[in-house]
């Protein structure tokens, strides 16, 4: 039997049990190993053979100035012995350096083998992910022109409604004053994480699928846009943000599903109510006469804001009515302000009153006015940034898009200079942060939010400035994030994000240390007053609301809605 490895091209094996996966990643660390066992082999293999020499040179070329090691006449019997034994251990050193070199030469005909067969792999897993992601993109696309086709009728049928609208007379009473509901008594967050597989197969099915979603989005995407002809508002997006942006697909058939979703909703205007510490359910977080310190605290702090909490262990709800957002006022040691915004994500799926819902979310995608960004401006108006203290914006999901869509609008940063950025769960691809800002982006593969970009984090913005964490659930060594790689939820949770974003803290990622770094400048400081408001969607008639309350803590101060101009009934325009 031939001892060491078979000749390469007779290597054949049938039968047994089939291999499911192969990790290539894995076995080229395999290959990296051998790699350095045979140079170890080698090293080890070059020192016996220096022994042998030495021996031998001890033998035949003796030291001048002691006895001769040489078998000569008239030389004692044992110092000729003792050359014997010197040869013969010199051979036996040849024998094991020729040995160790023999092993040496295996380990590096199987490292050579191990990156060839991980190069195959990765070859293999590439085409097929390519042959699926197009696949997957061409019926996405398909089910896309059959669904952009199919809203014309139910777009031609909301025209005329308008338009019978606009010609029916209003009775001319005014809109009421509206106040900030109480709000209900959030449930406690869990007091321990996931730690066990849910889900069963649907799990599993999740985990094949998810890294897929980026191509099934682009696709849709593409169909839906293909039905759509340019639109002026497409033409204003390419003279303000570049020619590719007024045809990216993307963005395109997000305006389409957004008219879609506008026709079924009613006209409304956003309006900001001003709370007060009677309006929260429970007493005033702890963390608000605090400043936030850290890119973590500020993301968790925006979870706070949901109804039922971030989900973070032992971190109560901050008791604010659904729909709510923060302003923090943060003073630093130098007597400079700066401001942190933190925007919660989508809390309904469609709602007449809460702009937390999917139409916002489609309407962030296409680039257009959207009710919580709109709210945002009035946010800080209220709160008194002054024109020249830089913004923070954080925000999950829906609220990182419109962190993301503001710092890329003009018209904001004219009023408001932007500090930076933090988004969690957020598709963000899409948006051009200018240059300067430093902007950080937590992504989860598993989390089906942050591909709606219809790009994957290899095909997102990377700049000096602009920063994106991402991490593949399902290859983690925590059980928690397993579990989280099959459910949705779990992977767009906040505490997911969380803990994304301290694994490559603790990797001293230096681009990651640098960008939070600059971050957390603006929002650690030595003092610092949380604002809350409540957003709410409203009849826009009257054009104008302005109801101011008694005073802080006497009641609720409803700061206004926005007039809509002429064209455009949701707002001010952001672009």
């Amino acid at each position: 039997m031939t001892r060491g490895l078979p000749p390469e091209e007779t290597l054949d094996v049938r039968g047994g049990r089939a291999v499911s996966r192969v990790d290539a990643e894995a076995v080229h660390g395999a290959a990296v190993l051998l790699d350095a066992a045979a140079d170890r082999l080698l090293q080890a293999s070059h020192r016996c053979l220096g022994a042998a020499g030495a021996l031998r040179g001890a033998v035949w070329a003796p030291d001048p100035w002691s006895r001769p090691a040489l078998a000569l006449p008239g030389v004692p019997e044992d110092d000729a012995a003792a050359a014997a034994r010197r040869e013969t251990a010199a051979a036996r050193l040849d024998e094991a350096g020729a040995r160790l070199r023999g092993r040496g030469s295996t380990a590096e005909r199987c490292a050579r083998r191990l990156r060839s067969a991980a190069g195959l792999y990765r070859e293999a897993e590439s085409l097929a992910q390519r042959v699926t992601g197009g696949a997957v993109t061409l019926l996405a696309g398909a089910a896309g022109v059959v669904l952009g086709l199919g809203a014309r009728p139910v777009l031609a049928v909301a025209s005329v409604a308008d338009a019978l609208d606009g010609a029916a007379a209003r009775d001319g009473s005014p809109a009421p004053a509206v106040a900030a509901p109480a709000a209900a008594r959030p449930p406690d967050p869990p007091t321990a994480p996931v730690t066990a597989d849910a889900g069963g197969r649907l799990s599993d099915v999740w985990r094949a699928v998810a890294p897929l979603s980026d191509e099934a989005v682009a696709g849709l995407a593409a169909g839906l846009s293909a039905t759509r002809p340019l639109t002026w508002q497409d033409l204003r997006r390419g003279i303000e943000e570049g020619p590719a942006a007024a045809l990216d697909p993307v963005t395109r058939g997000a305006a389409s599903l957004s008219d879609v979703v506008a026709a079924l909703l009613p006209d409304s205007v956003p309006q900001v109510v001003a709370l007060t510490d009677t309006d929260l359910a429970g007493p005033r977080p702890r963390w608000a006469d605090r400043p936030a310190g850290s890119v973590a605290e500020a993301l968790a702090r925006t979870a706070d804001l949901y109804p039922q909490g971030s989900g973070i262990v032992d971190r109560p709800a901050a008791g604010v009515p659904a729909g709510t957002l923060a302003v923090e006022e943060v003073v630093h040691g130098d007597g400079t302000t700066s401001w942190t915004v933190l925007i919660p994500g989508t809390q309904r799926f469609l709602s007449s009153s809460n702009p937390f819902d999917a139409a916002t979310d489609l309407s962030l995608m296409a680039h257009e006015t959207a009710d919580v960004s709109v709210a945002v401006e009035q946010a800080l108006d209220a709160a008194g940034a002054a024109p020249d203290e830089p913004v923070v914006l954080v925000g999950h999901s829906l609220g990182g898009i419109s962190a993301a869509a503001l710092a890329a609008s003009p018209g904001f940063r004219a009023r408001h200079p932007v500090g930076g950025v933090v988004t969690a769960g957020s598709p963000t691809a899409t948006f051009a942060i200018p240059g300067g800002v430093p902007a950080l982006h937590v992504e989860n593969e598993e989390s089906l939010v942050e591909n709606v970009d219809g790009r994957s984090r290899g095909e997102g913005p990377a700049t000096v400035d602009r920063v994106t964490v991402g991490r593949r659930l399902l290859d983690s060594a925590d059980p928690v994030d397993v579990a989280a790689a099959g459910s949705v939820s779990l992977a767009h949770a906040m505490p997911t994000h969380l803990r994304t974003l301290s694994a490559a803290q603790r990797s001293g990622n230096v681009q990651v240390a640098g960008v939070t770094g600059r971050l957390e400048r603006l929002l650690d400081g030595t003092r610092s007053r949380t604002r809350f408001f409540a957003v709410r969607r409203v009849d826009p008639e009257p054009p104008l609301v302005l109801a101011p309350g008694p005073g802080p803590g006497q009641g609720t101060t409803v700061l206004g809605t926005t007039s809509p101009p002429p064209g455009n009934p949701t707002g001010a325009m952001l672009h």
